[in-house]
């Protein structure tokens, strides 16, 4: 069963009691939580540091493609598929 992707006007916050942190022994950041530990190659490191608990999915693709210079619809389902799997991984709530 493939999973429904997470709509783009959803508001994205982490759950309770999981964080995005830089660990300085690896140096790159890392989502850190009770049994969880995912490290975060540049590009999910981008798209968490967005996740605000405010903006919708579509303002986070937007602020990214301007970022990257890039046009928001090349990122919009990479992005909507990398938070759709960490919704699943309980790291994100909508």
């Amino acid at each position: 069963m493939t999973p429904k992707v997470v709509p783009l006007d959803s508001v994205l916050t982490f759950e309770p009691g999981i964080r995005l942190k830089h660990d300085t022994v690896r140096d790159r950041y890392v989502i850190q939580g009770p049994e969880v530990l995912i490290e975060l190659n540049e590009t999910g490191t981008a798209i968490m540091k967005e996740i605000d608990g405010i903006s919708e999915l579509s303002a986070v693709i937007d602020r990214l493609a301007i970022t990257f210079s890039v046009d928001p619809a090349t990122i919009t389902v990479d992005v909507s598929e990398f938070c759709t799997a960490l919704v699943m991984k309980r790291v994100l709530t909508k």
